[in-house]
């Protein structure tokens, strides 16, 4: 049986899907995978790539923050930020990291714009073609 995976953010659902045979996300304390009879867990997350495998071929999104629970095959992930790849123009990211890195300078102990540049940096990273 697979697995069924939701991913809602304040703002949206991202995705849901009913077909999922693997999920693999970055957690605070260190990457997991989910598989279809996987035991419950409750997991923090940190910055990085949200992996979903399905028959059908792979799918990424870059999450940030809050938690994934797993639960009788369904994982649904409660974050503060998700992004799809097709959300986003590399060169738009590439300007954001640069203007969000002039203006850490300009403020060094801003915690929102190095949480920004960090989410831009990832976006950068993960989402080059």
């Amino acid at each position: 049986m697979p697995l069924r995976l939701q991913v809602v953010t304040p703002e949206r659902e991202v995705e849901v899907c009913d077909d999922a045979t693997l999920v693999i996300a970055k957690g605070v304390e260190g990457d997991i995978g989910i598989m279809p009879g996987h035991s419950p867990v409750l997991i923090g997350l940190a910055l990085g790539p949200l992996v979903i495998q399905r028959e059908s071929g792979r799918q990424e999104m870059l999450i940030d923050g809050g938690f994934m629970e797993v639960k009788n095959d369904s994982v649904i992930v409660l974050a503060e930020y998700a992004a799809l790849p097709s959300e986003f123009d590399p060169e738009a990211t590439e300007a954001e990291v640069a203007e969000l890195k002039q203006r850490l300078q300009a403020a060094v102990e801003d915690e929102q714009i190095q949480r920004e540049l960090a989410r831009a940096e990832a976006r950068g990273h993960m989402f080059k073609q």
